[in-house]
């Protein structure tokens, strides 16, 4: 019985190690090494193509106006840039709004669907109609930089590209008490995201800022909750490259609280476990490296919760047989619940020991949010449409 339980114990922290340390380390040590696929350079403006950026949204009356604007001033010629408004079900005047700004502007096209139905139900409808050869996809809550949308199609060059994601940053706001801890967060997902995509694997975009080839455009099942994982994972399979570009950007307000990103993250949750299912394939050894990075980097995060109960139920049964090692796994699980709780708390530790309890909080509820996802999953009880996230 301790045999067994300190094995499943040394299990259960090297599988979560893994994913967000050793793999990280991996690319510093040997990842690194592996050839990038080359940057082409900025189109001319006479060879640029007609792209269509589509922005779907749900009441997003705080922010409509200034995204349209802020599409309006890209750095893309007028000729050849169709923006897709399309609101799905709003009912707090946003589409007045939309209207409005637009005014007269032939580039600006407005969808209303009266029922609510879901982004990838709205995609699935709009996709099909849009007149570029490129699409951008992206949210109502983002500003691009000016640049952004040359930047994006200048990697269509490579014929065996077929999406190109973004770089998305937050714009946070001081005081915000889980602000160090996402940037943090994000600052490795975007350091993976150059190095996977500089070898045409990324694995995921972000839905503010990504773009694809309009002929592969093939819809998404209607269930699917995150598109923006689900198409790139989708492109890979089929055996294209899927690439980052950290000079096309997108700025993002971060939430208030901690708490406001929970419920995203539990949607977002429950998405992964639904693609996980429909893309095990690309776990087989055959894919290469597109098969180590999505183990690595996805299968193995999204069931990083359970390694993390099954490693709390080792050590308590380590205890309590009194097992030689127990009370110095204890001791050291009872200081991380203690800097954990203190992450929660106002109470604000000073240096390093307190960005390790923003950390730690932080760490601890985006797992609490992936396992609530899995259960929705489980019952198949996440729905398509979604709530609005507080960002002010």
């Amino acid at each position: 019985m301790i045999f067994t339980a300190w094995f499943i114990l040394m299990l259960s922290v090297a599988a979560v190690l893994h994913c967000y340390v050793f793999y990280p380390l991996w690319w510093r040590c040997f990842g690194a090494r592996r050839p990038l696929l080359p940057v082409p350079p900025m189109q001319e403006e006479a060879t640029l193509p007609l792209i269509s950026v589509i922005v779907v949204g749900y009441n997003e009356a705080a922010c409509i106006v200034r995204r349209i604007v802020n599409l309006q001033h890209c750095d893309y010629p007028a000729d050849r840039l169709e923006i897709i408004i399309a609101s799905d079900g709003s009912d707090d005047g946003s589409e007045r709004l939309a209207a409005e700004v637009a005014g007269g502007d032939a580039r600006v096209q407005l969808r209303h669907f009266a029922e609510r139905r879901g982004k990838v139900a709205v995609l699935n409808e709009v996709c099909p109609q849009a007149r570029g050869s490129i699409l951008v996809l992206s949210d109502a809550n983002v500003d691009f930089a000016p640049d952004t949308l040359r930047c994006l199609v200048a990697r269509f060059q490579d014929a065996k590209v077929a999406c190109v994601c973004g770089k998305l940053c937050f714009r946070t706001r001081e005081g915000a008490a889980h602000t160090q801890s996402e940037g943090i967060y994000w600052k490795l997902e975007t350091w993976l995201k150059q190095h996977e995509g500089g070898r045409g694997v990324l694995l995921g975009a972000n839905g503010a800022n990504y773009a694809l080839r309009r002929e592969l455009w093939t819809g998404c099942p209607p269930e699917i909750v995150v598109e923006d994982l689900f198409i790139p994972l989708q492109l890979l399979m089929q055996g294209w490259s899927v690439v980052f570009e950290p000079r096309a950007l997108a700025y993002e307000d971060l939430p208030p609280a901690l708490a406001d990103e929970f419920g995203r993250r539990a949607r977002i949750g429950a998405g992964d476990y639904q693609i996980l299912a429909r893309c095990l394939p690309l776990l087989h050894p055959s894919r290469g490296l597109a098969a180590w990075v999505f183990f690595s980097h996805k299968a193995l995060r999204w069931v990083a919760p359970f390694f993390m109960l099954s490693a709390v139920v080792a050590g308590l049964v380590l205890l309590v047989l009194g097992a030689p090692g127990a009370l110095l796994v204890g001791a050291l699980g009872l200081c991380m619940l203690l800097l954990t709780v203190v992450g929660f708390s106002s109470l604000r530790l000073p240096g390093a020991l307190g960005r390790l309890a923003a950390v730690s909080a932080y760490f601890v509820t985006m797992n609490a949010a992936l396992l609530l996802g899995c259960l929705r999953w489980l019952r198949g009880g996440q729905q398509t449409t979604w709530k609005r996230t507080r960002r002010a």
